[in-house]
C-alpha cells in the first residue's frame, strides 16, 4: 500500500520536465518559423495567390486581318458576334433544385450531368452530328481538368435566340459558361472569290498538340484554304489580354474597389493581323465567274502575260465561304463530298486534266526545234493515220497539212506522223514541255497545287502503259498528258512574252493595320533568256492568230470584232479516270462528253492578258470554253473602236506600206466587212 504522504524524488521529475520544456520550445520555434516564411520570406507568393481570387485574365481577340482586291474593295473582313466560353471544372455545382452550390474550399469538380444537360437544352443544333460535336467537347472538358479549369471556346457566333436563352440563365450556370463579343469572318462577294479567299476552320488537335508555340487555343480559327490559310501567319494577328475583378464566383465586379483596381496588372493590347492587297481585278473576277457560271463545272484563269500576276481565277461549283462560319448540315456536307461536279477542287490548281490541242504548242516547239523538220512541209491529211494495227483518228479529212495550218485547223494527223516519224519522241517533248512550266508546280501556292504530267518512256514503262501508240497520243495532249488550267496559263504567257516563263502570283502587297508596307511582290521569270527562239515563237504565234481570226480557224466563230485575239481550242476526250461511278445523277451532266479547253492572249501585236477556260465535259472547246475567254478579254481590253467603229486587220493581211492608206482599217457601214 501506497502512502498518501509520500513525496516524490524530485529527481525523478527533472528529465521529464526538461523534456517537456525542450519540446514545448521546438514546437513554438517551428511556428515562428512557419510563420516566418509565410509571412517574410514567401509573402509575395502568397500575396499573388491571394490577388488571383479576385482576378481573372481574359484574352483579347486580335482582329483577322482583311483581304481586298487591287482597287480596296474588301473579300474578307470580320463582323461582330458572340461567343460562348465553357469551363470543365469549377468550385461550384448546380444542385438537384437548379441552385449553385459551394465545393470544399480549394477543390474543383467537373461539371455535373445537370448543368451540361441544361447547357445542352440552350443551343440550336442544326442536326444530330452538330448536337454530338458539342457535346464531345463538353465531356472532354469534363475529363481532362488540366484543360477543363480553363475558360475554352465552345461554340461561335450565337444567335440572337440563344444568347438571349443563355444570358438568361447566367444565375445558375455562371461558373460554367460565359459569353464574350469577339468576330466572325465574312466574305462579301461568297461565291464569287471562295478559291481565291479560302475559309476558315477551327484548329485541329494535331496543331494544338503538336505546334504549342504558334499559341492556338482549343477552338480558334485558323485558314483551311486560299489566301486565308496561304498566310495565316500574316492574317492572324496575336491576342492581348485585360485583367478584371471578380468575385467568389469568378463573376466580374460591376464596380470593384479602387485598390482592386489598383491591383490589376496592366492589359496587353492585341496585335492586329495584316491586310493583304490581292492582284486580282473584282471587276474583271465578276465577268469571268459569271462567265463560266452558267456551266455545271469548269474553270478560268486570266493573267499578265507580262509579270504574272493573276487578274481573275474563279472555279466553279464552289461553296459559299460564309457557310463554313456556322455549322453544316451533315446531309448538305455529304451531298457536296458526293457531288462529281466537286464543289470542294479548284479546279485550276487541285486538279490536272488532258490539255488536248492546246498541248500542241508544245508540239510545234519541239518539231522546230529539230533540224531535219520542215514546218513547210505539207503532210496530207486523211482523216486518220495508221499506226501498227490501229487507226488514230482525226476530226474529218483536212488535206495537205503545213505547221501553221495544222495549227489554225487543229489537224491531228499532222501531229501524229510527226510522232511517227520520231519527231515528237518522248524524250524530246518532256523538257520543251518542262521548260514552259508544264509537269511542275506553278508556284501559286494556294490550295494543294497539283504538279501535273509530262510523260516519258521511263514513266510510261514504269505504269505498265507504254506502247508505240502512247507518242501519238501524246503529240496531241492526250495519253498520259496532264496539264492545270494555271500550268496552261503559264505556258501561253511564255508564247505571248516572247519565251519567259512567269511565276504566277496572287498577293500583291502586305500592309499592317495603320498602312505600313510589309512586303511587296515582284515579277519572277523562271528563266533568265527566253525558251523560245524568236523565229520559233513568230510561227507558232502566225498559227494561233490565224486559229481565231481566220476562216479555216477552229474559233473564227467566236472572234471579236475590236481585239485580234491569239489562241488555240482543245477538245480533250475523256478517261475513265475522270468518270464517276456514283449513282448521283445531275441535270445535263454528261461524263462521255470532252473537255473543252480555249488558250488565248491579246491584244495579238501586244500581248497583255492571257485567258484559259476549261469547261469539264463540256463538249468542244469552241463552242463552250471561247466564249468565256473572248468575255473576259473583251471586258479587259475595253471596246477599242467604240467611237471610230473601226475593225483589226485582217488574218493575213500586212501592214499598209508607208505613205499607203490601211484599207482594212476604213469605216464599216452596219454589215460591212474589213
Amino acid at each position: 500500500m501506497i502512502s498518501l504522504h509520500q513525496k516524490d524524488d524530485l529527481r525523478d521529475l527533472r528529465p521529464r520536465f526538461q523534456a517537456t520544456v525542450i519540446f514545448v520550445a521546438l514546437a513554438f520555434l517551428a511556428l515562428a518559423g512557419r510563420l516566418c516564411q509565410l509571412q517574410v520570406l514567401e509573402a509575395d507568393h502568397y500575396d499573388r495567390r491571394a490577388e488571383r481570387n479576385f482576378m481573372d485574365k481574359v484574352d483579347v481577340e486580335a482582329p483577322r486581318g482583311r483581304i481586298y482586291d487591287v482597287n480596296g474593295h474588301p473579300l474578307a473582313t470580320n463582323r461582330s458576334s458572340y461567343t460562348l466560353y465553357i469551363t470543365g471544372w469549377a468550385r461550384f455545382e448546380l444542385d438537384p433544385d437548379g441552385g449553385v452550390v459551394s465545393t470544399p474550399e480549394g477543390k474543383r469538380r467537373p461539371m455535373g450531368d445537370t448543368t451540361r444537360d441544361t447547357i445542352l437544352s440552350l443551343i440550336d443544333f442544326i442536326d444530330e452530328a452538330d448536337r454530338d460535336k458539342f457535346l464531345a467537347l463538353l465531356e472532354e472538358l469534363r475529363a481532362d481538368e488540366a484543360r477543363g479549369r480553363y475558360a475554352q471556346i465552345a461554340r461561335r457566333n450565337l444567335s440572337w435566340e440563344e444568347y438571349a436563352r443563355i444570358e438568361s440563365r447566367l444565375e445558375v450556370l455562371d461558373p460554367w459558361v460565359e459569353i464574350r463579343e469577339s468576330s466572325r469572318r465574312f466574305y462579301p462577294e461568297g461565291v464569287l472569290t471562295a478559291f481565291v479567299t479560302g475559309q476558315m476552320g477551327n484548329v485541329s488537335a494535331r496543331t494544338l498538340d503538336g505546334s504549342p508555340h504558334l499559341g492556338y487555343r482549343l477552338g480558334d480559327r485558323v485558314g483551311q484554304t486560299g489566301i486565308e490559310r496561304q498566310w495565316e501567319n500574316y492574317l492572324r494577328g496575336r491576342l492581348g489580354e485585360r485583367w478584371r475583378v471578380v468575385d467568389a464566383r469568378r463573376r466580374e465586379v460591376a464596380d470593384p474597389p479602387a485598390w482592386a483596381v489598383d491591383s490589376l496588372p496592366p492589359a496587353r493590347d492585341p496585335i492586329p493581323g495584316q491586310d493583304i492587297y490581292l492582284t486580282l481585278d473584282l471587276d474583271l473576277q465578276t465577268v469571268a465567274y459569271e462567265a463560266v457560271s452558267d456551266k455545271l463545272a469548269g474553270a478560268v484563269v486570266a493573267m499578265d502575260v507580262n509579270t504574272g500576276r493573276v487578274l481573275a481565277t474563279a472555279s466553279v461549283p464552289s461553296v459559299d465561304p460564309n457557310r463554313y462560319e456556322q455549322p453544316i448540315p451533315s446531309a448538305e456536307w455529304k451531298a457536296w463530298s458526293e457531288s462529281p461536279l466537286k464543289p470542294f477542287i479548284d479546279k485550276t490548281v487541285q486538279e490536272h486534266f488532258f490539255p488536248g490541242s492546246t498541248y500542241k504548242v508544245v508540239s510545234a516547239l519541239v518539231a522546230l526545234g529539230d533540224p531535219e523538220f520542215d514546218p513547210d512541209e505539207e503532210i496530207e491529211c486523211e482523216g486518220y493515220v495508221k499506226f501498227g494495227k490501229r487507226k488514230f483518228r482525226d476530226t474529218h479529212v483536212h488535206g495537205p497539212m503545213n505547221l501553221e495550218q495544222a495549227l489554225v485547223h487543229s489537224c491531228n494527223a499532222y501531229f501524229y506522223e510527226l510522232a511517227i516519224r520520231n519527231t515528237l519522241s518522248l524524250e524530246r517533248v518532256e523538257p520543251v514541255a518542262r521548260a514552259l512550266g508544264l509537269g511542275d508546280r506553278t508556284g501559286l501556292g494556294i490550295n494543294g497545287e497539283v504538279k501535273g504530267t509530262i510523260p516519258t518512256e521511263e514513266f510510261e514503262a514504269r505504269e505498265g502503259t507504254y506502247q508505240g501508240g502512247v507518242r501519238l497520243n501524246s503529240a496531241i495532249g492526250q495519253g498520259n498528258v496532264k496539264a492545270t488550267v494555271m500550268q496552261v496559263a503559264v505556258l501561253y504567257a511564255a508564247v505571248a512574252n516572247g519565251g519567259y516563263v512567269l511565276t504566277p502570283y496572287l498577293v500583291d502587297r502586305i500592309e499592317t493595320n495603320d498602312e505600313k508596307l510589309v512586303f511587296s511582290s515582284e515579277a519572277q521569270r523562271r528563266n533568265e533568256t527566253p525558251v523560245l527562239d524568236a523565229s520559233d515563237r513568230a510561227r507558232i504565234h502566225a498559227g494561233l492568230v490565224g486559229v481565231v481570226n481566220s476562216e479555216d480557224g477552229t474559233a473564227y466563230s467566236q472572234r471579236l470584232d475590236n481585239i485580234v485575239v491569239a489562241g488555240k481550242t482543245g477538245t480533250a476526250q475523256v478517261g475513265r479516270e475522270y468518270r464517276n461511278d456514283t449513282e448521283v445523277e445531275i441535270d445535263g451532266w454528261d461524263e462521255t462528253q470532252d473537255h473543252a479547253w480555249f488558250a488565248a492572249y491579246a491584244p495579238a501585236d501586244d500581248p497583255q492578258i492571257v485567258v484559259v477556260a476549261l469547261v469539264v465535259h463540256g463538249g468542244t472547246g469552241a463552242d463552250a470554253a471561247a466564249p468565256i475567254v473572248m468575255r473576259v478579254i473583251e471586258h479587259y481590253l475595253g471596246d477599242t473602236s467604240s467611237e471610230t467603229e473601226l475593225r483589226p486587220r485582217g488574218y493575213g493581211v500586212p501592214p499598209p506600206l508607208p505613205g499607203q492608206q490601211d484599207e482594212t482599217l476604213a469605216r464599216v457601214g452596219k454589215e460591212g466587212t474589213p
